[in-house]
């Protein structure tokens, strides 16, 4: 099977590394510690902790490379549904207003970007349950790269009927600046991978209503109420769907613009991405209860979306400006109790120490 190489190409799960000296006989073990407390407006549990409840909704302050591994001891296996939109390598610096977002720079070093992109799908890929769904939200920069490294990682099949990859979705939206050198790029990519065949995939809950206009090499039909019918033949059968009749879903979302600047949804946040994106992905991928990861959380939006959708979620962002802006939409609306959390490094001695 084909395979990228890059310059010091590492298999390995968890990335962090101490800045201290590391001892031979010393381990370091991350973990989480509870932040910050908040509770539905109406609920009871206002004074109840975290750990009194059987489950509650985490907004994780602190790199992926660190909480990931913190959360394989509970969650390897577990998680039913990632979405992630991490960083594509555009070489920009995110702000909002003074306050820093995120960098996106990587010091124009590919092999850099590579090894920290194959980390994350290695843990994404270890904390997935097996008939978990992996969405990843890239764009021209990296798409290609990635397919190479998910197909490595989630396995190959030509068919696309085992583990591995499902789908490559094109988001198409109008908004952007003109080209003068090249077509305009007016599309994201985002890559459905799968962790076995028997994966959750509701193409009913977001399929698109047939309506009234036309569709190619399919007969119209008006009936005496006005209701419109479309129908063709194929194999010597006669096929007839009724214009409120659904339509599976189709790999290219032309429907879902992206956010105009005044936005009701806008929080400020650079790279935010609306509501019906993640909404759709959802109600494909996944069932109410279920647990939804996003480690690049940003603006919040894939929590605040599960939340609307009763599932349950785990999210986490390095930037201390991303776990505010989250915080700030999700506390308002939430009916499941959700904790802000961080990692803490314990050192363990070994034998000998």
């Amino acid at each position: 099977m084909a395979e990228l190489i890059w310059r010091d190409k590492a298999r390995l799960a968890n990335c962090y590394v101490p800045t201290q000296e590391m001892d031979k006989n010393t381990s370091y073990e991350n973990y989480l510690v509870t932040k910050e407390w908040y509770t539905p407006a109406a609920s009871k549990d206002a004074a109840m902790q975290p750990s009194a409840l059987s489950w509650y909704n985490r907004l994780i302050w602190g790199d992926k490379n660190r909480v990931l591994p913190a959360l394989m001891q509970e969650f390897a296996a577990s998680i039913n549904l990632i979405y992630i939109d991490p960083p594509f390598m555009t070489g920009r610096t995110f702000n909002k207003g003074e306050q820093l977002a995120y960098h996106d720079t990587w010091n124009n070093n590919l092999d850099l970007y590579l090894q920290w992109l194959y980390e994350t799908f290695l843990q994404l890929h270890a904390l997935l349950s097996p008939t978990g769904s992996l969405y990843i939200h890239l764009d021209w920069r990296v798409t290609h790269y990635a397919r190479v490294l998910l197909d490595e990682i989630f396995g190959f099949s030509p068919l696309a009927n085992g583990p591995g990859f499902k789908n490559e979705i094109i988001w198409h939206y109008q908004s952007g600046g003109r080209a003068q050198k090249h077509y305009a790029r007016k599309h994201d990519t985002i890559l459905l991978y799968t962790k076995s065949a028997q994966h959750c995939f509701h193409a009913e809950r977001i399929g698109e209503r047939r309506g009234s206009h036309k569709r190619n090499h399919m007969r119209k039909e008006i009936s005496a109420d006005g209701s419109v019918s479309w129908s063709i033949r194929s194999a010597g059968r006669t096929y007839t769907y009724d214009e409120h009749a659904l339509m599976s879903p189709s790999d290219v979302w032309s429907d879902i613009s992206h956010l105009h600047q005044r936005d009701p949804e806008r929080t400020g946040y650079a790279t935010q991405k609306p509501e019906a994106l993640l909404k759709r992905i959802i109600l494909a991928s996944s069932e109410e209860n279920d647990i939804v990861l996003d480690c690049f959380c940003g603006s919040g939006v894939t929590a605040a979306v599960a939340e609307q959708l009763d599932r349950r979620w785990i999210t986490c962002d390095s930037s201390e400006l991303a776990i505010n802006i989250a915080t700030e939409r999700l506390h308002p609306c939430i009916h499941t109790p959700f904790a802000i959390q961080h990692i803490v490094e314990e050192v363990q001695s070994g034998p000998g120490a």
